[in-house]
């Protein structure tokens, strides 16, 4: 890359690691299509367990676009104050080593984005006071939804409110989030960010669909989040009146994968497979395969699994939570209230026995239009081609 061109610095709390290769993928994502248009570098410090500590990773993505990864030293104190402490200190000389490594290579960094406040705005005023150039945020983190309920805490709070009231634009990625926000008093100038699909894997292909029902669900496996329970529940009710399907979960640590494969089998289920965690190219295949997407979630923000079903042509059964009331319209889909195992069971009924239809094209039109590389990749582009100056004064 060259250091005289003007470049966008994702400074994340989130972000893919070797030992979580989906953690934060729609960050990597964003970055990605930006980098069709402006030069990106991704700063990312994380904790680990592992010796290879307090080095910097650099990792040439594209011509446009370098992560820039360094891990500290995991804390093992038991007292909370101390451990959080001295990982606070650990997180905060990692960034300084990023810095460092920014200043001494002279990229011209032009704009910072911040992706999903917390913990990366602990280190912000540090990248901001020291380029000096503006910054925008980009909120995944569902903890303001009354229904995750982690949005608590001074020091939480205190920065979260700080951070957003001197930020250029807060993108979002649904209006229950955005909601959410503005009542907890967090004040800004909000805009709507898509998040992004690959298209060159996400697409149909009937050719590929598998003669016997297979219905998909991919995801964390996070209980409180995905209610994967209540879906083994809708699935029993399905095969006890006699459906004939397969039914794959895709994602989860191993100890999920494990909880729920022995949770099924002694509910009696039968067909039902958990395959743990999937390269993109690998779900995109799973997707091509099936007949429909189950994401019977308590909440979600714009979930980039929903997105990429519809540019597959496939058809998705949620909850009316997070963007999806305005993702998934009737032809795309259906929704139920989170927890009406009645309602989906009775919808899925319907879908096997051939009672539904949808428009696969019209899927696929969606996608293209609002959730495409090119397409939010040229809208972030537009935002930072905005600033006129990138000083702050």
């Amino acid at each position: 890359m060259d250091p005289k061109k003007p470049t966008i610095l994702f400074l994340a709390s989130w972000y893919p690691i070797p030992s979580n290769p989906n953690h934060g993928i729609f960050i990597k994502n964003h970055a990605l299509a930006l980098s069709e248009y402006k030069q990106v570098i991704l700063v990312y410090a994380y904790s680990s367990s592992t010796k290879d500590n307090d080095q910097i990773i650099k990792n040439n993505i594209n011509k446009n676009f370098e992560e820039w990864t360094i891990s500290y030293k995991k804390t093992i104190f038991f007292f909370p104050i101390i451990s959080g402490l001295i990982k606070l200190i650990r997180f905060k000389a990692s960034y300084k080593k990023l810095i460092n490594e920014l200043i001494l290579s002279n990229y011209s960094i032009k704009a910072i984005q911040l992706n999903t406040i917390f913990p990366a705005a602990m280190v912000l005023p540090l990248f901001k006071n020291k380029f000096k150039v503006p910054y925008t945020i980009v909120e995944h983190w569902s903890g303001y939804l009354s229904e995750d309920g982690n949005y608590r805490g001074f020091l939480l709070k205190y920065v979260t409110k700080k951070t957003i009231s001197l930020a250029k634009k807060v993108f979002y990625v649904s209006e229950k989030q955005k909601l959410a926000m503005l009542e907890n008093g967090l004040i800004g100038n909000y805009k709507l960010l898509y998040n992004v699909v690959d298209t060159t894997i996400f697409f149909p292909n009937t050719q590929l669909k598998s003669k016997k029902p297979m219905l998909l669900h991919v995801s964390s496996l996070i209980e409180r989040e995905k209610n994967i329970k209540g879906t083994l529940r809708v699935l029993k009710k399905l095969q006890d009146n006699n459906q004939e399907i397969d039914f794959y979960f895709i994602g989860g640590t191993n100890e999920l994968v494990n909880f729920y494969a022995d949770f099924s089998k002694k509910m009696g289920l039968n067909n039902i497979y958990f395959l743990g965690e999937k390269t993109p190219i690998e779900v995109a295949d799973y997707m091509k395969r099936a007949h429909a997407l189950i994401l019977f979630s308590h909440f979600e923000g714009m979930p980039v699994v929903v997105l990429e079903s519809l540019a597959s042509g496939l058809p998705v059964f949620s909850s009316n939570v997070g963007q999806l009331p305005y993702l998934i319209k009737d032809s795309f889909g259906k929704l139920v209230t989170p927890g009406d195992e009645i309602k989906l069971t009775n919808l899925l009924t319907e879908f096997l026995q051939g009672h539904l239809n949808f428009n696969t094209n019209e899927m696929v039109e969606f996608i293209n239009k609002n959730a495409s590389h090119k397409l939010v990749g040229k809208y972030l582009n537009d935002c930072y081609s905005d600033f006129e100056d990138s000083s702050i004064n």
